[in-house]
């Protein structure tokens, strides 16, 4: 598996790196260039923004064929989010211990107190209404306090000064227990951000892992090596030894701040959290600074999907017991099509007619980890086992065209939802709908659908 540099060789390699010389300002410009790169399907190198010391690195995971190269795996146009899903949650079954070493790369330029700097990052202000510029591509650091476990998750950082940030911990996020935790016990809380790390940890650490097993262990699983891990230089934290930049800080629950910043739902996510002073930067002489586009953005979006591979393995082995005839399940988060909410589809092989309706009632009950499915989820749609529930297109075609009355759509209202639902009701919550877009079983072969056997046999190179 590629670690961050070779990935970001390969990728130069294969030419698939646009390098920007030009001096470009941090505020909105460098954000709106990033997301006109990604469009056009190019990881990205900015190598003067303006006031920075450092350069901007991006774009290294937009789709899944890249995903694929960082695993070696080929040919790496055919790789699919199932098999994505089966890797990350094999080294979730699978740990492996990592190292501690007594140094490395990350080491080679430390700055502590009066020498801390953030302002010598190239940190973007993406949006309009953003609060200030964000650290978006940083995996954070902390000790579970129950267990004294590292736990690895991905959170947004705010620039407040040249040595203070504010740290973002969502409501289902390990960080915001953590939070709650230290301040009601009144305890100092240590955090530290890597910047730049092997794409296995930005795997791990968008995934959800049990609370006595850390992103590291399923991190070195993921690369088939244990990780090397150094110590902090201001906390018994430990970190990638390897990472472009490690940023060392001590959260203070006294002070705390609104931040807003465009999310992936495609609005403005505010939050309130506590400001966090930084102790000390240490990084690579010749360091990167890794960023991911905010927002509604593919390589936001390609990294968020590996946070519900265990929750639909949960979903499919709860569902699966009390309907046996299920075949497959998707847990659809892209957007902008499913704005902040995410959409389920399930293929079943019905054996009655009632079977669908009572099966979206069931899922929308169901848990999900740390994510109950009536938390997140908006729309189900029950299909038969010949609509491909990989495709968005196919889901569509299946709802306009075997929905014939009213009796197969369910207004659920009441629901509560999680905090990026913005426009649910506090107190009478959001409505949620399931659709049964099977065939009623009387109209069987009159709704069959034409199919050329053999197709996906028949290779075209094999007649030009």
């Amino acid at each position: 598996m590629h670690d961050f540099r070779s990935f970001v060789n390969l990728l130069e390699e294969s030419g698939d790196v646009v390098h920007i010389k030009k001096e470009v300002d941090p505020k909105f410009v460098l954000s709106a260039l990033i997301h006109k790169l990604e469009l056009a399907g190019k990881a990205f190198v900015f190598e003067n923004v303006t006031g920075a010391k450092l350069p901007l690195i991006g774009g290294l995971l937009l789709d899944l064929e890249r995903v694929a190269r960082v695993h070696k795996i080929s040919p790496a146009k055919k790789f699919t989010r199932a098999q994505h899903a089966d890797l990350v949650l094999e080294a979730t079954d699978n740990p492996i211990a990592p190292i501690v070493v007594n140094g490395g790369p990350t080491k080679e330029v430390i700055n502590i107190g009066d020498d801390v700097d953030v302002y010598e990052l190239p940190v973007p202000t993406f949006f309009e209404d953003d609060t200030g510029p964000f650290i978006t591509g940083a995996v954070g650091i902390t000790r579970n306090p129950s267990n004294g476990v590292l736990n690895v998750g991905c959170y947004r950082g705010l620039i407040m000064g040249k040595n203070k940030i504010s740290i973002n911990a969502s409501t289902f996020s390990d960080l915001r227990r953590f939070y709650q935790t230290a301040e009601e016990a009144g305890d100092g809380m240590y955090i530290a951000l890597a910047i730049g790390v092997h794409p296995a940890l930005l795997m791990a650490a968008a995934s959800k892992t049990p609370n006595d097993i850390s992103e590291f262990d399923v991190a070195s699983a993921l690369a088939g090596k244990p990780f090397e891990l150094v110590k902090c230089e201001t906390s018994d934290l430990l970190v990638p030894a390897d990472a472009e930049i490690i940023i060392e800080g001590k959260i203070n629950f006294d002070d705390k701040i609104w931040q807003t910043l465009g999310e992936f739902p495609g609005q403005y996510g505010p939050e309130i959290d506590p400001t966090t002073e930084i102790l000390a930067i240490t990084r690579r002489k010749d360091s990167k600074f890794f960023s991911v586009m905010a927002g509604p953005a593919l390589e936001h979006a390609n990294l968020g999907y590996c946070a519900v591979y265990d929750m639909e393995r949960i979903v499919t082995n709860s569902l699966k017991k009390q309907f046996p005839n299920i075949k497959d399940l998707n847990l659809m988060c892209d957007p902008p099509v499913t704005g902040p909410m995410f959409q389920l589809f399930i293929s079943i092989d019905k054996k009655d007619d009632e079977e669908p309706n009572q099966l979206i009632r069931a899922a929308f009950e169901a848990a999900g980890g740390i994510y109950p499915i009536s938390r997140i989820v908006k729309r189900i749609v029950v299909v038969d086992e010949d609509v491909d529930i990989k495709s968005y297109r196919d889901i569509e075609w299946a709802i306009w065209s075997r929905v014939a009355d009213e009796s197969k759509i369910l207004l659920l209202p009441g629901y509560l939802s999680w905090e990026v639902d913005r426009a649910s009701d506090k107190e009478k919550g959001s409505v949620r709908v399931g659709i049964d877009a099977t065939k009623k079983l009387a109209d069987v072969d009159k709704l069959k659908r034409p199919v050329v056997p053999g197709y996906d046999d028949v290779r075209l190179e094999d007649y030009l």
